[in-house]
């Protein structure tokens, strides 16, 4: 049984006729009539009732119909599998990202990633930054897509700088640390303070935390959401809280280092050669944040 068979079957059971069948396979009349015969005497059974120029399908034709449009499915599957390995994109892809950008961003990027390359199987597993790193290390994934590090500390790895993001040092409008003229580190300290937790070295740690009263969340939209609840102030990424400082929920603390640049990028392992889709991803962030910064 050979797939130029089943194909040509599928195409008769779709038009009903030998010869249109022929017409859109490109083929001449005979041809197919003699496969679809050699098709029939290796199963052993009548697929096909002929009645002049208008063929019908058997029980057992219609029965194995669906068999063979999925085995048809299967085979062109592999065959585009094959062709985009060949043209270096990657059949299975492992990705790690933060929460830096906004999830509307990233759901309208796999939506575009599922369309361009459909036959492509790629996980995406959302994690803190500080854990990324360590992730490719560690060949848990074959790249992060995140906030790198501004004292380019990545010795395990290798990365490329994708663009900037403005992280902004915010608190609601109301918050007492807005009330002030100007805000010191002493200010800070003394108040709640919202960062980054992660795992490191097996143990649960908050990153980086300027204020001895701190709360260690998991995410910069869980950072921005409890700060939008009033109950401290954060430093977060400007493209999540946009829309909640033009409106005036949020306001940036008047503070010498309330606004800062901290480089965005992707982060791979150092033998690994990023291929087509790698690369796909990799433009359209880039894009996305020259926009932002502008």
């Amino acid at each position: 049984m050979k797939l130029s068979q089943l194909a040509l079957f599928l195409d008769t059971c779709e038009t009903g006729s030998i010869t249109e069948a022929a017409k859109r396979s490109g083929k001449n009349r005979t041809t197919v009539s003699s496969a679809l015969s050699a098709l029939e005497d290796e199963l052993g059974v009548s697929l096909l009732e002929r009645s002049g120029n208008q063929v019908q399908l058997t029980e057992i034709g219609d029965s194995i119909r669906s068999d063979a449009e999925r085995i048809m499915m299967i085979a062109n599957d592999i065959h585009a599998k094959c062709q985009q390995h060949l043209e270096g994109v990657e059949s299975v892809l492992r990705i790690a990202r933060d929460d830096a950008l906004p999830e509307a961003f990233w759901r309208q990027l796999v939506h575009d990633l599922s369309v361009k390359y459909p036959n492509s199987s790629i996980s995406i597993y959302v994690a803190p930054p500080p854990e990324l790193d360590e992730m490719v290390e560690q060949n848990m994934v074959d790249m992060a897509f995140c906030l790198l590090p501004t004292t380019d500390n990545l010795p395990k790895n290798q990365y490329t700088q994708l663009g900037q993001i403005r992280m902004m040092s915010v608190a609601r409008a109301d918050h007492p640390l807005n009330s002030l003229s100007e805000v010191l580190s002493d200010d800070l300290a003394h108040a709640t303070e919202f960062v980054l937790a992660a795992i490191k070295d097996q143990t649960l740690v908050a990153v980086s935390p300027t204020s001895s009263n701190y709360i260690a969340l998991t995410f910069y939209e869980h950072l921005r959401n409890a700060v939008l609840d009033g109950n401290g102030w954060s430093t977060v990424p400007s493209v999540l809280i946009n829309s909640y400082l033009r409106d005036g929920t949020l306001k940036v603390l008047n503070h010498y280092q309330s606004m800062r640049w901290q480089p965005y990028g992707v982060i791979y392992g150092k033998h690994i050669q990023l291929g087509k889709v790698s690369r796909w991803l990799s433009t359209q962030l880039e894009a996305y944040l020259d926009k932002e910064s502008n």
